[in-house]
């Protein structure tokens, strides 16, 4: 039984059947049969409960139970702001009722050595700061508590002594004898993984003591140092020589990752030497980052958004081109490496600032001299593909470009006699920077529109990209076909987003999804941009939860067809481009041209976005002559967009704040530790991600276009 306290005396009792009703005192105290001594020691407990911050601390709670109702849970609650003591219950409040009535909602709690690893990692995710409480709560001994804490985070096939170990002081509470020193290796991925700083290690190591030794935590911030290469790490300064943020050499991290991927894999026989690296890199801009009164000699410093420049290795091959290496998890925010964090927005003059100062003199060294390892030598090849469309345009200078890998012009685009014959990739920053090389800037924005297609400003980058993008593609073409839903919706062949008629049917469509579908599309956020993520445009493409059907419940049944065949042929394209599949790139080319051409045909009005452009005329060169024949999903610029909530986070809790600089060099030393290789074949291996399966026609298209090679 679990009482709940509000600040106008009213009491929620939850009962174990799972109903919840609110009562009076009286009646609070006529249930529970309490005499007047104990009533008046209620009335005046909750007084001070209400008055006193004092009494949320624990002791408090735990006289106040022992007192009154003896295994009673106690949740106090503030109109303003609802503190919840006991982790176990979670408070939902109806902000209709004007007197603040709340619910306690409880889920059914097993023994945690009996749960899912997954849910016992959960429950011990604050194990360090409440050891005892939690020990004693789920009747275990500490020793017992954080020995399942190291068995989850321990990897068998690479530590199975520190993971029997742990097993064995599980199961019997005890254990007799001292294990050898884990390897600090072992030790510096438990600091990340957990997320823990020297305090919490050293409660663990001391808790631990006599069955597990465990390095010092200076030692073990040793290790750590030296794989970050922090006595390398520079502060980075604009053009007033003010700290802006923190880097590592482009060469140096990269010698070192291949070094230490190479130590984890079989010997290389020097025969084989050269290997060929092919590599992956890109930035990328994120907002709403915690601001801190720091100390720094800069202080116009905006610390809300951040670049984050990077790389993940894709492949390492030998002279007889056979895989010494193959990245299979290359989404994993896990293989991305890290170079620079630096505190400025996202626009032309910090992109160039970063790519000139940083990126551009690394990588021509890197291209030209390869890199000098222990066996022998290595040629780098470099693809630039991780970045967002708005990034693509401030690296290519084709920021007024429809598209970012063909001088199509916009009328060209919606031309069905070019969608026919097809779309040559033929923009190349060489020709670019040509152009600029010929002509001033200044000058050069006075040439007529044919001559500069599109270009606005000089490049960035000196070296060709790849605007694939095939995460935001997700995003990019879901929100045009929502667009051409909600055109349809309101009888409107015009494409005009802003229409007050189509505004009316996007709340209207956008209501009976989130109430049919329980999908949230097009939600203004208030962190900027939309509720719409990847994840729901992928269910929403493969039609989950009856998607079309009740997003075109008002939409004539011709368009209801031809939008069936839109989505399915879309939907299969995405996943195509997406995947790491053998295509067959002719075939995948056909369904591009069919749908493009339905398109142009069914809907002339409609506007040819530039990603849906790319996704129609491009994606299948991209795979065919860029990434033999594979899907995208080695070029996904889905590693580095999922590095930003780190980067969020161990600024916030893991970093120090005694100044700008030791807050970004911290956070760059945990993320470089996060990604390093030999820490990461530690990490817990989950079961790899199954491949999204349709219904009906769309599995059948998608298999039929998968290369027969597979």
């Amino acid at each position: 039984m679990s009482v709940l306290i509000t600040n106008n005396e009213a009491y929620s009792l939850y009962i174990s059947n799972g109903r919840s009703v609110t009562v009076s005192v009286r009646k609070l105290i006529e249930n529970n049969h309490l005499s007047e001594e104990e009533t008046a020691t209620l009335h005046l407990k909750f007084k001070s409960l209400l008055t006193s911050r004092e009494a949320y601390r624990r002791k408090d709670l735990e006289t106040w139970d022992n007192m009154i109702f003896h295994s009673t849970h106690l949740t106090i609650s503030n109109p303003r702001k609802r503190i919840s003591l006991d982790p176990e219950f979670s408070l939902v409040t109806d902000s209709e009722n004007r007197n603040f009535s709340e619910q306690i909602v409880t889920e059914s709690r097993k023994h945690i050595l009996e749960c899912h690893m997954k849910t016992s990692r959960s429950r011990l995710g604050v194990f360090l700061e409440h050891v005892d409480f939690l020990a004693e709560r789920e009747k275990i001994e500490p020793k017992q508590l954080l020995a399942l804490a190291l068995e989850l985070v321990s990897n068998k096939s690479y530590d199975r002594d520190t993971s029997d170990m742990c097993r064995e002081i599980i199961d019997k509470g005890s254990f007799s004898g001292v294990l050898n020193k884990v390897q600090i290796s072992k030790c510096a991925y438990i600091l990340d993984r957990l997320e823990i700083g020297a305090s919490k290690y050293t409660n663990l190591k001391r808790i631990l003591k006599g069955d597990v030794k465990l390095p010092s935590y200076k030692l073990v911030s040793q290790y750590r140092r030296e794989i970050s290469l922090i006595n390398e790490m520079e502060i980075v300064r604009d053009p007033e020589a003010l700290s802006i943020g923190t880097c590592v050499s482009y060469h140096s991290i990269l010698s070192l990752t291949i070094q230490r991927l190479l130590s984890t894999l079989d010997p290389v026989p020097d025969s084989h030497y050269p290997l060929k690296i092919k590599i992956s890199d890109g930035l990328d801009g994120s907002g709403c980052h915690q601001t801190y009164n720091q100390q720094s000699n800069n202080s116009a410093l905006s610390t809300k958004t951040f670049i984050l420049f990077g790389f993940k290795v894709i492949s390492i091959t030998d002279t007889l081109g056979n895989d010494v290496f193959y990245n299979s998890s290359p989404n994993s925010p896990f293989c991305f490496r890290p170079v620079a964090l630096i505190a400025l927005k996202e626009d032309y003059s910090s992109v160039k600032l970063i790519m000139n100062t940083i990126v551009n003199p690394q990588t021509d060294h890197i291209i030209q001299d390869g890199l000098s390892l222990i066996g022998g030598h290595a040629q780098v090849e470099i693809v630039r593909s991780l970045f967002d469309t708005k990034m693509a345009g401030l690296l290519d200078g084709a920021g007024g470009a429809s598209c970012h890998l063909c001088t199509a012009t916009d009328s060209q685009i919606k031309s069905l006699e070019w969608a026919h014959s097809g779309f040559p990739i033929n923009r190349l920053i060489s020709d670019a920077r040509q152009l600029f090389e010929e002509v001033d800037e200044e000058d050069y924005l006075k040439l007529p529109s044919n001559q500069r297609v599109g270009i606005t400003h000089q490049p960035t980058s000196n070296i060709d990209i790849i605007a694939a993008s095939p995460l935001h593609a997700y995003l990019c073409v879901f929100r045009w076909f929502m667009l051409l839903i909600y055109h349809l919706d309101a009888g409107h062949k015009v494409w005009a987003p802003s229409n007050s008629k189509v505004n009316f049917s996007m709340k209207r469509v956008r209501a009976i999804l989130q109430e049919r579908c329980n999908f949230s599309v097009d939600i203004p956020s208030s962190q900027g941009g939309t509720s719409t993520t990847g994840n729901i445009a992928r269910d929403c493409f493969l039609n989950k939860r009856d998607f079309l059907t009740w997003a075109t419940s008002s939409i004539n049944p011709s368009d209801k067809i031809s939008l069936e065949k839109i989505q399915t042929n879309l939907s299969v394209l995405l996943r195509l481009l997406n995947s790491g599949d053998l295509i067959n790139c002719d075939k995948m080319q056909e369904l591009c041209k069919e749908t493009y051409e339905f398109i142009l045909i069914e809907y002339p009005w409609a506007s040819i976005t530039p990603s849906l452009h790319k996704l129609l005329a491009h994606s299948f060169q991209l795979i065919g002559a860029y990434n033999n024949g594979k899907g995208l999903q080695n070029l996904s610029e889905e590693c580095l967009e999922s590095c930003n909530k780190f980067v969020r986070r161990y600024r916030e809790n893991l970093a120090r704040k005694t100044s700008f600089t030791d807050n970004v060099r911290d956070i760059l030393v945990r993320l470089l530790c996060c990604s390093d290789p030999i820490l990461v074949q530690n990490r817990l291996m989950h079961a790899k991600k199954k491949r999204d399966v349709a219904n009906g026609l769309q599995e059948i298209l998608y298999n039929s276009i998968l290369s027969d090679d597979l």
